[in-house]
Order: structure tokens, then sequence, then C-alpha cells
């Protein structure tokens, strides 16, 4: 499993999204995503296993 850095870019269905953090309180879908508008996204483990991909942010282009 990729392990998930806090403010690093993913992509989930298509959609980029930037890693948040993990919820204690939610046993459902613990990780916190946020996307381009702001909108929260939580997913589960098993999403964030089989879905989630890390996008290399490059600095220089």
């Amino acid at each position: 499993m990729t392990v998930l850095q806090r403010n690093h870019l993913y992509e989930f269905r298509g959609q980029q999204l930037r890693y948040s953090h993990r919820s204690n309180c939610r046993v459902n879908a613990p990780f916190i995503f946020n996307d381009s508008k702001g909108k929260r996204k939580e997913l589960s483990q098993t999403q964030v296993q089989r879905e989630v991909f890390e996008l290399n942010e490059f600095s220089e282009n």
C-alpha cells in the first residue's frame, strides 16, 4: 500500500485529490482528502488500497 503523505497530490477515479489527514473518529472512511474546489472527500482503507495513486509533482518543468 502507498504510504499517504500530507498535502501530496493523489488521483482517485480520475479526480485529483490532496491528502489531508486520517480521521480518528471515522471507522468506515478514515482517510480525508480535499479536491481542487476544497470539497472534503472521505475514503475507506479499501478504496485507498485499490484506487488511490500518487501523482508526482515536479517543481521544475
